[in-house]
């Protein structure tokens, strides 16, 4: 009886498709190819009707899936053909069906990851029973990683310099290969970026003349979940059947997130989680793992202890004899090796201390481009022509504004305005300074009262020096602690700089009666050199009150030198007055006589930023009237309004008449 009813059930699924074909036999019989609307409305319902039962039948699979599209397509051709109302509802539905379609055969194709998967292996589960295309059932999907392992381009000879990073490489190596490495494994290479990391991984293989697998995230990211620790399984697996070899991977930190972080995700933890188990089950191999990261802080803590990376190594900047090679080769490749003096490349490899191994790379390129551009010329590359090509390579960081005034426009002290213009003259020929036993300060401190100046005089000594400028306030460290680092460490990265330290009272301040100590003791250390002296680059603290600053920050050695502001002599600013309100006046106003005298008289004893005031708010003043009157004129009224709005002391209450 059962088999009975199963075999009834196979006949009646293919019944509404025998109905359909007979329909479409008969249609063309009565009419041709017009259909009416009674007919349109059975066909459409028949086919519909054929279809799914055909496709319900086996839904997850694609070739029932196929015959299905098809039924459905031959009844809705029919049906679009008959040129009636019912034929656009054929064509929406048959492109509706299309896109089911490709979502269908999308869905069927996700297990197998397009560059990394090896085609699924079929099976079949049992034999089909009579009259049913048999079922194939995908199994999990393998993941083929051995175009990744390659024999190696470096040795360590490729690489100049570096003598003791490459012996720490080489000694951690032998001794994972060897047999006292059984129970010690991984190494993680940490330092700042473009310092060669990769490089040093791969030469380390071809010292060691064993195959090299360099791994990224970008070999097992996957849109689909659980795909990624599949295949870093699938990888970490390679690596084991290699025997021995050097297992890289590169931009650790993308696969080991803090996972108790408030930014986590669940997959982000999962793929943590696999991969510290794949790190430890890799002990006692001779499988030598090397990991690399530019952000050591930002690694799961469980990630970088011992007993998973047993060895930490530091790839530092490169060293002298390092950047000596590194620039040679930049150059010579750029512009012929013919092109610069041995001496000139000692000098810019001397004065380039701690510039990472990529931007050293780049300075062939960058003068060969300046050649081009004829702001060199066609003769051999000095000294300062490579300084500028490495100025030219910062691009915007730490440029300065529009419009900056120069040292002689500010208005200062004579004896100061002489010590600002001798600091930037050593400043910009420091190399020869230094040479002949000179030297510029760490640090300098600008003294004066507010609005006397400070700040343009900081970006004049950054523009007559032709060093970038970075600027930060006492109250922004106070808000953000790391701000200070950063700003430090982009100063490093751009110098030679100017670092503008602006309203340095509070942070600066007596450490007996400050509540921010630790951040000044951050500071003083980094003028000493606590992370390593840098070259090139001088810290300016901007200061009204002089007096309240800790005495630590202002001896020798830190903020050493002192230039004085203060608010102009009457003279002085009678001169500044009467030229800066000719320039904005120009030829759209008249100055009326008593004008400049009345302004001179107002700004007595005022500092340049009063003045400033004052005089855009005489042009204002005057502006107003110009509209309302039609009257071009600049009078000592208007200097009385802009006092008044400027000075609330100075300003006199007019009685109403």
């Amino acid at each position: 009886m059962l088999e009975l009813f199963r075999y009834f059930f196979e006949v009646f699924f293919w019944v509404p498709a025998v109905l359909l074909a007979l329909n479409l036999v008969h249609s063309f019989d009565v009419g041709g190819a017009s259909l009416s609307v009674a007919s349109s409305q059975h066909l459409l319902a028949i086919t519909l009707v054929a279809a799914w039962a055909i496709w319900a039948r086996r839904r997850e699979n694609w070739a029932w899936t196929q015959i299905a599209f098809g039924v459905l397509s031959l009844g809705l051709l029919r049906l679009i053909i008959a040129f009636n109302p019912y034929s656009m509802y054929g064509a929406i539905i048959w492109g509706l069906a299309f896109l089911g379609m490709l979502f269908q055969h999308r869905r069927m194709q996700r297990p197998t990851a397009a560059g990394n998967t090896a085609a699924p292996k079929v099976a079949t589960s049992m034999p089909p029973a009579e009259g049913q295309l048999p079922y194939q059932q995908p199994q999990a999907p393998t993941y083929n990683y051995d175009h990744k392992v390659q024999v190696a381009r470096y040795t360590f000879d490729d690489i100049v310099g570096m003598a003791d990073t490459k012996r720490r490489l080489l000694a951690a190596a032998e001794e994972i290969i060897g047999d006292e490495g059984a129970n010690r494994n991984g190494m993680l290479l940490f330092g700042e970026p473009g310092n060669g990391k990769t490089l040093f991984a791969e030469a380390l293989a071809g010292q060691l003349v064993i195959p090299f697998f360099s791994l990224a995230y970008g070999d097992v990211a996957s849109p689909w979940v659980n795909e990624t620790p599949m295949k870093v399984k699938a990888a970490f697996d390679r690596a084991r059947r290699a025997g021995v070899c050097v297992f890289f991977v590169d931009e650790f930190d993308s696969f080991v997130k803090a996972r108790f972080s408030r930014s986590s995700h669940t997959m982000d933890q999962d793929l943590t989680n696999v991969i510290l188990t794949e790190v430890v089950a890799l002990r006692g191999s001779r499988v030598v793992l090397v990991a690399a990261t530019n952000f050591l802080d930002k690694l799961d803590g469980a990630s970088i202890r011992e007993g998973r990376f047993d060895y930490k190594i530091e790839v530092p900047s490169p060293d002298f004899e390092a950047r000596q090679a590194i620039l040679r080769k930049s150059i010579g490749d750029a512009l012929g090796f013919a092109a610069v003096a041995g001496n000139v490349v000692t000098s810019l490899a001397d004065r380039w201390e701690g510039f990472s191994a990529s931007r050293l790379s780049k300075v062939g390129d960058e003068l060969k481009s300046m050649r081009r551009d004829g702001q060199i010329g066609q003769g051999k590359v000095s000294f300062d022509n490579g300084m500028l090509a490495m100025r030219q390579m910062v691009g915007r960081r730490g440029k300065l504004p529009e419009k900056v005034l120069s040292i002689d426009e500010i208005i200062m002290p004579a004896q100061s305005r002489d010590a600002l213009k001798d600091l930037a003259f050593k400043m910009k020929n420091i190399a020869s300074l230094e040479k002949i036993g000179g030297r510029v300060p760490v640090g300098l401190a600008f003294i004066g009262p507010p609005g006397t100046g400070k700040t343009a005089a900081a970006m004049a000594l950054a523009k007559a020096s032709e060093w970038a400028f970075l600027k930060i306030t006492g109250a922004e460290i106070m808000a953000d602690p790391e701000s200070w680092d950063k700003l430090v460490r982009e100063a490093k990265d751009i110098r030679p700089a100017v670092v503008f330290l602006d309203e340095a009272d509070d942070i600066l301040r007596d450490r007996r009666y400050s509540n921010h100590g630790t951040l000044t003791n951050k500071l003083l250390t980094t003028l000493d050199g606590g992370g390593g002296r840098v070259r090139d680059v001088i810290y300016v603290a901007a200061t009204n009150y002089y007096d309240r600053l800790d005495e630590a920050a202002t001896r020798g050695g830190r903020f050493e030198e002192k230039i004085v502001f203060d608010v102009p002599s009457a003279d002085d600013m009678q001169r500044y007055a009467t030229k800066k309100l000719t320039t904005l006046a120009g030829t759209n106003y008249r100055i009326l006589p008593a004008t400049l005298d009345a302004l001179a008289l107002a700004l007595a004893g005022r500092a340049i930023a009063n003045a400033d005031a004052v005089i855009q708010k005489t042009i204002d003043s005057a502006a107003v009237r110009a509209l309302r009157e039609q009257i071009a004129e600049i009078r000592p009224d208007d200097v009385e309004a802009a006092v008044c709005t400027v000075f609330a002391d100075r300003c006199r209450i007019r009685p109403r008449r």
